[in-house]
């Protein structure tokens, strides 16, 4: 168990798969949720952080056939997995995905209409200076939304409530606007949904 649990931040090969499954049910209800949040108009450029599975990518690209969707996850295994998931969004340059460390990537500027997470948020090793980078890639009137499920042992309802008050602080930080705070009962633990709006120039 402890082994599989190690999966959820990397998964490679077997157990690597078999997280990558879980996630994917476990999250379904989840990215649902923040998907609704971000208010997604068709044609619209999208990144997702942690795409994992590729649940959020998978109904984006029905949903919305003609959004641009990026995405960016540590994991080549959940890269590989997706890419071949989605092998028809890539053909018809309508999905990118990149492998790499969230902290030292480089975001492009003011290129994302919408940009979301969910469930990477507490992995992240700078989490103020990375939603200041989110912010920078947002086009003007870009929206933003990162959601958490706290899961570690011994999280409760407050845990989320925390990391409420986490994100809003970094997303004022970060220049953002609008910050919303949104809370959902999921099982099993209170679910966090923050989103906030770049300025208009």
């Amino acid at each position: 168990m402890k082994n599989l649990a190690k999966q959820f931040r990397l998964p490679r090969g077997l157990l690597g798969k078999i997280a990558g499954k879980i996630m994917y049910f476990e999250n379904k209800k989840i990215n649902e949720w923040t998907i609704n949040q971000l208010s997604l108009l068709n044609g619209q450029r999208v990144l997702e952080i942690g795409f994992g599975p590729g649940y959020a990518i998978r109904a984006i690209g029905e949903r919305f056939p003609e959004c641009l969707i990026e995405g960016i996850d540590l994991s080549l295994k959940m890269k590989q997995e997706t890419e071949k998931k989605h092998h028809h969004l890539i053909k018809a340059g309508k999905l990118r995905l990149w492998r790499d460390e969230i902290s030292s990537f480089e975001f492009p500027k003011e290129k994302y209409d919408r940009i979301f997470s969910v469930n990477n948020y507490p992995l992240w090793k700078n989490r103020r200076k990375t939603l200041s980078k989110i912010a920078s890639s947002l086009k003007p009137g870009g929206r933003v939304a990162i959601t958490v499920q706290p899961r570690e042992e011994g999280d409760t309802d407050n845990t989320a409530r925390d990391l409420g008050k986490q994100l809003e602080s970094d997303m004022k930080s970060a220049g953002l606007q609008n910050i919303s705070i949104s809370y959902k009962k999921i099982h099993p633990n209170l679910t966090i949904c923050a989103t906030a709006e770049k300025p208009h120039r």
